[in-house]
Parts: C-alpha cells; sequence; structure tokens
C-alpha cells in the first residue's frame, strides 16, 4: 500500500470512528429515535451477550438483537481487532487521550486474558464477576453527564474511563493493549480460527487462571454477596428485573435504563444497606409530586427502560406487561397517616392510584382508612409522591420486592 492509500485509509477511519463515537452519544442521550437504539452500541458486545447468558442459562436476546454481537464478533474472526480500531467509541476516546503520552511501561504485564477468562468462568455459576468492565458498559456510563441523569454514586463506576485517559498519558493505550477483556475476545477468535493449537497453548496460562479465580470467587460471591436474607429494604428494580440476586448478577451497570427514564426515577445511590455485589446498581427512587409535578411515579403508559438494557438484567415488556409487573409494595404507615392518626378526611392515596390498589375502610364513626392489596399493587408510587402527609413524614412508603411477578390486569 503506496504512502498516500496509507493516508486515504487513515482519514476514513478517524472519520468513522469520530462519526460512530458521535452516534454514541446521540443514542444514549435519547435523540428523537426510538428508546430502543440506546441499547445499540452496548448490546454490541459480544463479550457481555455471551457472559450474561451463560449466566442466566437463557438467550436472552431476540432475533434482531442477537445480530448486532454476532457480527461484532463474525467481524474479529475475520479481522481480529478491527472493531477496537474503526468502531468501538471507548476505543476512540483513548486513541484521543494518548496522542500525547510519555510513552512509559507501568504496567508490563498484558491482563487482559485473564480478566477474560475469569469473567467467563464467573458465570459459570451465574454471576459474571468483572463484566462491568466491558468497554461499551464503561463508554456507556458518561453518557449519564451529557444527559444530566447522573449522581456522585453513578460517577463512580464511570471513572474507569479518565482513570485510563491518565495513565494512558503515561503509556499509551494501556486500555486497549492491557486490559480489555473485549479485545482479547477479538484477538482470540482470530487466532483460534487461524491456528486453534497455537492459540490454545499461548492462552492456557490464563485460561487456567481464569478458572481457578473465576469460579470459586463466583461462587462464594453468589453464596454469600448475593445470598438471601441480606435484603432488609429491597430495593424497588426497574420494570423487567426479575430477581434482586439476577439482577445484581446480569447488570453492567452501563446506566442505559438511567438515561432511558424519562422521568427521572431510576437512580443510582450508594447505599450501605447493600450487599457488595449490589453497589452502584440503578433503582427507582420515587420523587415528591412538588419535586416533579410532571410525574413523580413509574406511569402505566412507559416501559422505555425495559426496552434498552444490553445485558438481558431487564427483560423488554409491553405495555401491557408493564401494567401488570409488579415492582414494590406500598405500606401505609399508619401513625403518619392523617387518616389513621389524626381522624382527618383524607384518601389522596386511593384517589391517585391508577390500579385501584387501595381500598377505603370505613369505621363505624364514619372515617374512610386507607389499606392496600398486596395481591394488587404494583408499586408504582403515585400513593407517595402525592401523599400530603408531612408531620411524621409520607404515610405511605413503596418497598421492592424479591422477585417481580405479574399480577392480574385492572
Amino acid at each position: 500500500m503506496t504512502g498516500t492509500s496509507k493516508t486515504i485509509v487513515k482519514v476514513l477511519q478517524w472519520a468513522v470512528r469520530l462519526l460512530l463515537l458521535a452516534a454514541a452519544l446521540f443514542l444514549a442521550a435519547g435523540g428523537p429515535v426510538p428508546v430502543a437504539l440506546g441499547r445499540l452500541f452496548p448490546q454490541l458486545s459480544p463479550l457481555v451477550a455471551v457472559t450474561s447468558s451463560i449466566a442466566q442459562r437463557r438467550w436472552y436476546l431476540g432475533a434482531f438483537w442477537f445480530a448486532p454481537p454476532l457480527a461484532a464478533l463474525l467481524l474479529a474472526v475475520w479481522k481480529g481487532r478491527l472493531f477496537c480500531r474503526w468502531i468501538c467509541p471507548a476505543g476512540t476516546v483513548y486513541t484521543l487521550g494518548s496522542k500525547a503520552t510519555l510513552r512509559r511501561r507501568v504496567l508490563k504485564v498484558r491482563l487482559n486474558g485473564y480478566l477474560f477468562w475469569t469473567i467467563v468462568s464467573a458465570s459459570l455459576v451465574g454471576v459474571p464477576l468483572l463484566a462491568a468492565l466491558d468497554p461499551l458498559s464503561t463508554f456507556n456510563r458518561l453518557t449519564t453527564i451529557v444527559t444530566g441523569t447522573y449522581t456522585v454514586a453513578s460517577l463512580i463506576p464511570g471513572l474507569l474511563v479518565p482513570a485510563m485517559l491518565v495513565l494512558g498519558v503515561i503509556q499509551p493505550m494501556v486500555w486497549c493493549s492491557h486490559l480489555c477483556p473485549l479485545g482479547y475476545f477479538f484477538e482470540i477468535s482470530r487466532s483460534f480460527r487461524s491456528r486453534p493449537k497455537e492459540a490454545f497453548v499461548r492462552s492456557r496460562r490464563q485460561i487456567v487462571t481464569g478458572l481457578l479465580v473465576g469460579l470459586p470467587l463466583g461462587a462464594l460471591t453468589r453464596a454469600f454477596a448475593l445470598g438471601k436474607g441480606r435484603h432488609e429494604r429491597p430495593p424497588v428494580l426497574p420494570p423487567g428485573a426479575t430477581g434482586i440476586e439476577a439482577f445484581s448478577a446480569a447488570c453492567t451497570r452501563c446506566y442505559a435504563c438511567v438515561d432511558a427514564c424519562p422521568y427521572g426515577l431510576i437512580r443510582v445511590r450508594f447505599d450501605t444497606d447493600r450487599a457488595a455485589w449490589q453497589l452502584f446498581e440503578p433503582e427507582v427512587h420515587y420523587l415528591d409530586s412538588e419535586l416533579a409535578p410532571d410525574c413523580g411515579y413509574c406511569p402505566e403508559w412507559c416501559n422505555a427502560c425495559s426496552q434498552v438494557c444490553p445485558a438481558g438484567a431487564i427483560t423488554p415488556l409491553s405495555l401491557a406487561d408493564k401494567q401488570c409487573r409488579q415492582i414494590g409494595v406500598a405500606k401505609v404507615i399508619r401513625e403518619a397517616c392523617l387518616a389513621w392518626e389524626d381522624g382527618e378526611d383524607c384518601s389522596v392515596c386511593q384517589e391517585v392510584c391508577p390500579y385501584q390498589a387501595i381500598t377505603l375502610k370505613i369505621e363505624p364513626d364514619g372515617r374512610a382508612l386507607p389499606i392496600v392489596d398486596e395481591d394488587i399493587c404494583r408499586g408504582c408510587g403515585a400513593c407517595f409522591s402525592n401523599c400530603p402527609a408531612q408531620r411524621k413524614g409520607k404515610a405511605i412508603v413503596v418497598g421492592g420486592v424479591d422477585r417481580q411477578r405479574q399480577v392480574r390486569p385492572m
């Protein structure tokens, strides 16, 4: 290839990379396109697709969403790390950041193979440890800054990108060359196609180490960090999450659901009451209607968050299914309730409940007392966000459930 041809290819490569970087930010920020496209770039990772499917014992992708990671994997079988050099938005950011570098070798051992096989091995016992290191998920975390949905807690997992940029000033492209498990997956895919025996010999140390680390560490995490009995206050998870343990295991903290929620209800908080593996998870946090007059609860007409998860931690729900999904249960705090405690004529929670899950118990003295039917309640939070009680705090609160379920329709 002549010098002119190389220059043309280089210019074309950067044009494609910058265009795709802009597209990734645009889709994650919720441009005027279908909300489901917000998962397109995080969904490109075959690492997340494979490990999440193994961990959940099911292929969670439909035919349409199966195509992007399969295409990326087939591209790797054909051309190795071409995805990294032309498509990956995280790789583009790191390449831009490495233009000014001291060219020192801080990290000499390539750890990406060890990380990859640890993730795969841990997935065999249902806990894909370190899957949050997937570069497409790490890049997507930064979009919470663009969309304004970030919290301090959500920025902590997002520190990986700026940390690698700083390290890249010392050692160029250190993430891509020494740490990225997805890049290793692409690289090994081509090696196993062209020279399978040599590839196995060269990778056996990483494979064995990954098995020795991933299997026991995943098993211990499942037994203790994800064990039952640790959820004194179960979190309210986005509609479409199944159980607390399954969600914690599958979530890569890409925060696509945080970006997708049009009402700002899905947030990331640092809660010390959570198990270690639940830290930095997205949860539903209901808002006071005075602070968020447009909504303040998870409305029956919205299923955006369930359409964007690339890891299968949140399964897609139709609007009809979302309206029958119990994500939590409301509870009346009688000592704070204006009707129960003060004898006032207040039935706001019953009036605003979109699912008729709150009824009024009429006392002999004529008082109407709110009662929650837990078999009907969806945990949407409308009662909480509209409760007028203030003296002892809200008189009705919503707690999560260990496992979401479908309840009978209205």
